[in-house]
C-alpha cells in the first residue's frame, strides 16, 4: 500500500482534482434508470422479506447469520446500509479486464501484506515489491521481490520487537523540497484484544539491489496510537467489556467502541494516516484517521504519546478490512476484504476529509489458493493481490 504522493508538491500524490460528467447525457437516461432503480429495489425487498421468514423457522439462532446476510445484501445491490453504517452511492465505471497469478518463492515465509517500492517506478529499474511478514513476538522481516515473484537478495530484519505485524505501506513525496522516501510498518494485530496500543515504525532502507544489501533496518521513528474508548452510556452493561487475564496481575478490562481494536489496512494520502478497522464479526469496518500534522520520519515532536485515532465513517464492506492502497496516480483508493475490492474516487473535494466518500464500483477478490491479505497498485489500471498461500494475482482494471 503506497502513500503520501502530492501533486501540489510535485510528487505522485493526490491534488485538489474534479471531474464532472456532461449533463445532457445525464438527463438523457434519467427515466430509465428510474425504472432500473424501482426494480431493483422490489427484489432488494423480497430477498429480505426472503431472509427474515427463513429466521422465523430456525429461531434466534438464524439471526445472526441473517442479519449478516442482510448486510452483504445491501453492499452487493448498492442500497443504503443498516444501522448507521454508510455506504456511498457507487458509480461502475471499472470492471476487470484480465487477471494472472505467479508464484511468490518459497523464502518468504508468512506473508501479511505487499506494497510496490515507488522508486523502482520506472521501465529502465527492476520493479521491487516489499512483503512483509507475519512476524509475532519478535523483529519484523521483511522481503523484497520482482515482478515474477523471485526474491531480491535474501530477508531483511528491521531492528526492534513487535507484537504482531499487519499492514506496510510506501511513501514517495516531496515534502519542504525534500524528497521522502520511507516505509511504513503497522504493528497492529490484535485478534486476542489484549492490546490497548498499537504502534507504526518508520523505515528507510535503501532501493533493493542483491545479496550484497545492508539487510539490517533501523526504526527511524515508533508511532503509538489507540482506538478511541466508548462514550459513556447510562444504558451500558459490563458484558460490552473484554475481561482480559494478563499473566499473574489482576485482570484489567477494556473497552473498544463497535469491537474497535484492530487493524490490517492503513493507507497516507499526503501527510496524513487513515486505518480501517478490523473486525471479528466482519459485516463493517469503520475508517478512522491519525491526528498527527506530519507522519515524515524526520519529525518526533509528538511520539512520546499515545495517540487516538478519530472517527471519521462507518463503511459496510460485508467481510473484514485486509488491505489498502493508494494508486500510482494518487487518483483511487483501493480497499479490500477476503472477498470483495471497493475502489473509491480521491479526485472529488470531499475525499480530502473522507477518503471513502465517494464509492467508484467493486468487484470480487480473484479465486486462489490461499486467502489475500494485501494489496497494492502497480500502475493506475493494474493492481496486485497477494495471497497468504505465497500467490501474487495482477488485476488489469477497464479505466
Amino acid at each position: 500500500m503506497k502513500g503520501g504522493r502530492s501533486l501540489l508538491e510535485g510528487g505522485f500524490g493526490r491534488g485538489r482534482l474534479s471531474h464532472r460528467r456532461g449533463g445532457n447525457l445525464a438527463c438523457s437516461c434519467q427515466e430509465g434508470r428510474g425504472g432500473e432503480e424501482g426494480r431493483r429495489k422490489r427484489v432488494q425487498q423480497r430477498s429480505i422479506d426472503k431472509l427474515w421468514e427463513d429466521v422465523g423457522r430456525v429461531g434466534k439462532k438464524g439471526v445472526s447469520a441473517a442479519f449478516a446476510a442482510i448486510v452483504a445484501l445491501n453492499v452487493s445491490t448498492g442500497a443504503p446500509a443498516l444501522g448507521g453504517s454508510a455506504l456511498a452511492e457507487t458509480r461502475q465505471d471499472t470492471s476487470v479486464v484480465g487477471t494472472s497469478t505467479v508464484r511468490v518463492a518459497d523464502d518468504v515465509k508468512g506473508p501479511a501484506s505487499i506494497v510496490k517500492d515507488c522508486r523502482t517506478d520506472s521501465p529502465d529499474l527492476q520493479t521491487v515489491y516489499w512483503i512483509s511478514s507475519r512476524s509475532v513476538g519478535q523483529n519484523p522481516t521483511l522481503y523484497a521481490v520482482d515482478k515474477d515473484g523471485k526474491l531480491i537478495g535474501t530477508d531483511y530484519e528491521v531492528q526492534t520487537r513487535n507484537v504482531g505485524q499487519e499492514e506496510i505501506v510506501f511513501v514517495h513525496r516531496l515534502r519542504k523540497n525534500k524528497m521522502e522516501d520511507f516505509i511504513v510498518l503497522a504493528d497492529t494485530s490484535n485478534k486476542f484484544k489484549n492490546r490497548n496500543e498499537l504502534k507504526v515504525y518508520e523505515i528507510a532502507p535503501g532501493v533493493p539491489a542483491g545479496a550484497d544489501d545492508n539487510h539490517a533496518i533501523d526504526v527511524e521513528r515508533e508511532i503509538a496510537f489507540e482506538f478511541p474508548a466508548p462514550a459513556p452510556s447510562a444504558e451500558a452493561e459490563k458484558s460490552s467489556s473484554y475481561t482480559i487475564p494478563v499473566g499473574p496481575t489482576p485482570e484489567v478490562d477494556i473497552q473498544y467502541p463497535q469491537e474497535d481494536y484492530d487493524t490490517a489496512a492503513i493507507i497516507v494520502i499526503d501527510d496524513t494516516l487513515w486505518a480501517f478497522s478490523k473486525r471479528s464479526l466482519g459485516s463493517s469496518t469503520a475508517l478512522y484517521r491519525l491526528p498527527l500534522d506530519t507522519i515524515s520520519p524526520y519529525v518526533r515532536s509528538d511520539d512520546k504519546k499515545t495517540h487516538t485515532l478519530e472517527f471519521v465513517q462507518e463503511f459496510s464492506s460485508g467481510a473484514p478490512a485486509c488491505g489498502a492502497d493508494v494508486s500510482t496516480d494518487g487518483k483511487r483508493l483501493a480497499l479490500m476484504t477476503r472477498e470483495t475490492i471497493f475502489l473509491f474516487d480521491l479526485t472529488t473535494e470531499a475525499a480530502a476529509k473522507n477518503p471513502i466518500a465517494n464509492l467508484t464500483g467493486r468487484f470480487s477478490v480473484p479465486k486462489s489458493e490461499g486467502a489475500a491479505v494485501g494489496i497494492t497498485w502497480d500502475d493506475a489500471k493494474t493492481m496486485i493481490v497477494l495471497t497468504d498461500k505465497n500467490e501474487m494475482t495482477k488485476i488489469s482494471l477497464s479505466a
